[in-house]
């Protein structure tokens, strides 16, 4: 199967909302996230026209997942690759274009329970650089990453 990952365009939202939906229902189960379907799509048509970069990933034609940059601070705010997707290589994809949009480094957030993330973020270069509560009382890693120098081994 093929692997694209393409700019953001509005007539994708649907399909992205899906995506969130499924994805953060599997995870908190208790909480209601088709109820925030609009808040989502409202919150990445604002950032695409802020001048955040949305990056797509297209996988045989079907959205795979997406990933959010600023490229001004080199924030992720969003990063999801859908259930069915997951495990094909297509995270690794959209994270290697968000480091090749921004060189300077990247951070992000991450539920301190999502382990499968954080194994993720760690494997991409990723290292745990603090940890706060969240509005809800969740524990949220602090990660990021910058580009190794020449001839530095990765962060074990």
């Amino acid at each position: 199967m093929t692997v694209g990952i393409v700019a953001f365009s509005p007539d994708r939202l649907p399909a992205m909302a899906e995506l969130w939906v499924e994805a953060w229902a599997d995870s908190y189960p208790a909480i209601d996230f088709e109820t925030r379907r609009a808040w989502f799509c409202d919150r990445i048509a604002a950032m695409a026209e802020s001048g955040t970069t949305v990056l797509v990933a297209l996988r045989s034609g079907e959205l795979a997942g997406f990933v959010t940059i600023d490229e001004a601070t080199g924030w992720i705010d969003q990063m999801l690759v859908g259930r069915a997707h997951q495990g094909t290589g297509v995270a690794a994809m959209l994270m290697d274009a968000a480091k090749r949009r921004r060189l300077a480094g990247l951070s992000l957030d991450v539920n301190a329970d999502n382990l499968r993330a954080i194994a993720f973020y760690r494997q991409q270069g990723f290292v745990t650089t603090g940890r706060r509560v969240s509005d809800q009382g969740r524990a949220i890693d602090l990660m990021a990453w910058r580009p190794l120098p020449p001839g530095e081994p990765p962060p074990t």
